[in-house]
Parts: structure tokens; C-alpha cells; sequence
């Protein structure tokens, strides 16, 4: 009866999520913590009442969007008064406020009802992984990302890079020295350079009289 008891107490409890937006799509990371906020992951989830957890979302200034979403893609403003309606790109309010378009992407993956504001105020962004330590002990859980965090070259060791396959090696005489330059290109003299045709052109009355002088690149063809 205690274990029923405690997991009947766990289920109606607030549990505190972690979530790390690093290289993370805003949108689909907006429905997983939507889903959350709302509760919808809990068997007693009811659309009227208040069922959801607490979610504290780090790291939101390295955010990815695909392709040219970040100019593509704004934010409508409309204040309900004259020439007041104007469009912010997404890269725009991102310097200004690292943590607004994650909140915004989350709001809009949410039922537009009477709740929607009470459900967002449980939602804690940060823009880095500094995070306030009456919040963080609370934390308990972590939401799995939708993408795999790719890992950058300078964050790997030198064993890891020697370690790692070669499908190939480059032969040596295939990077070319600086200082050996001489030894493989090689300048042509004037004399040497290839003859091209040039195409010139005169006008008399409306007919176009059209005719090839061979010449070099360093001479002129002056017509008189």
C-alpha cells in the first residue's frame, strides 16, 4: 500500500524537468515541453485543470533553425492602434532576447484558452547553463532532445582525433610547400601566351558589319 501510496503522490506532484536547447530545433522543441507544461504526459490530464510541471530550459542563445528560417521567418507585432503592425525576423529579436524565441515557439505549440498563461509562467529559460541554485535543486528529470548534439572538432582530445578511422591517407607530394612554389608554376612570357580572336564591330546606316582580327593580349585594335 506505501508504494501505491508514494507513486499516486508522484503522479499528482509537480515534477521539475531539464532541458538543454543547445542545437536544438525551437519548434519542435516547443511541442515536447508544450506537451509537459500542459501535462498531457500524465494519466490524470484533463484539458480545464491545471495538471502540468515545470520545465527549466538552458543554453537557448545556441538555438539552429534550417535553411534561411532566421530571415525567413518573423514575429507580427500588433498593438490594436494606427501603423502600429510591423514584423520582427527571428534573427533580429534573437540578439535582443536570446530566450524569446523558444518561449514564443513553445506558446504558439499551445491552445490559444484562459490557462495558456499560467502554463507558461512554469517555463524558466536561460540563455546560457547559468541557472539559479533554488531552481536547479528542484530539478529531477530531463527532456530528451529532438537532435543529436553534434560534437565539435576542438572539444575532442588529441588521442580521440588519433584514434579515430581513416578511410585514407594523402601522400606526402600532395600538399605543396610554399616555398617550393617555383617548381611547379611557372610564368609565360608574352611571346608564349595563346592568340584569341576578338570580335569588333562597326555601325553604317542599319546594317552591322562584323569581321575577326587575331591579336594577343597585350595588343589593341584601333578601328579608324
Amino acid at each position: 500500500m506505501s508504494f501505491n501510496k508514494a507513486k499516486q503522490l508522484a503522479t499528482f506532484s509537480r515534477v521539475w524537468y531539464l532541458f538543454d536547447a543547445k542545437w536544438q530545433c525551437p519548434h519542435a522543441s516547443g511541442e515536447r515541453i508544450a506537451r509537459i507544461l500542459r501535462g498531457e504526459h500524465k494519466p490524470i490530464y484533463y484539458p480545464g485543470e491545471s495538471t502540468g510541471d515545470c520545465v527549466v530550459a538552458i543554453n537557448t542563445r545556441h538555438i539552429a533553425l534550417r535553411n534561411d528560417a532566421w530571415r525567413a521567418e518573423a514575429l507580427h507585432i500588433r498593438r490594436e492602434y494606427a501603423k502600429t503592425r510591423y514584423d520582427i525576423p527571428l534573427f533580429k529579436l534573437h540578439e535582443l532576447d536570446p530566450t524569446k524565441v523558444l518561449h514564443l515557439c513553445t506558446m504558439n505549440c499551445m491552445p490559444r484558452d484562459s490557462g495558456r498563461r499560467y502554463d507558461l509562467a512554469r517555463l524558466y529559460t536561460f540563455p546560457d547553463d547559468a541557472v539559479p541554485s533554488h531552481l536547479i535543486r528542484n530539478v529531477s528529470d530531463q527532456i530528451r532532445g529532438s537532435r543529436t548534439t553534434p560534437q565539435r572538432l576542438d572539444d575532442l582530445t588529441p588521442d580521440d582525433i588519433e584514434k579515430f578511422p581513416q578511410m585514407f591517407k594523402w601522400p606526402k607530394e600532395l600538399v605543396v610547400d610554399d616555398l617550393d612554389r617555383d617548381k611547379f608554376v611557372r610564368v609565360l612570357s608574352p611571346e608564349e601566351l595563346p592568340k584569341r580572336h576578338v570580335m569588333l564591330g562597326q555601325r553604317a546606316g542599319r546594317q552591322n558589319y562584323w569581321f575577326h582580327v587575331p591579336t594577343t593580349r597585350h595588343e589593341e585594335v584601333k578601328i579608324n
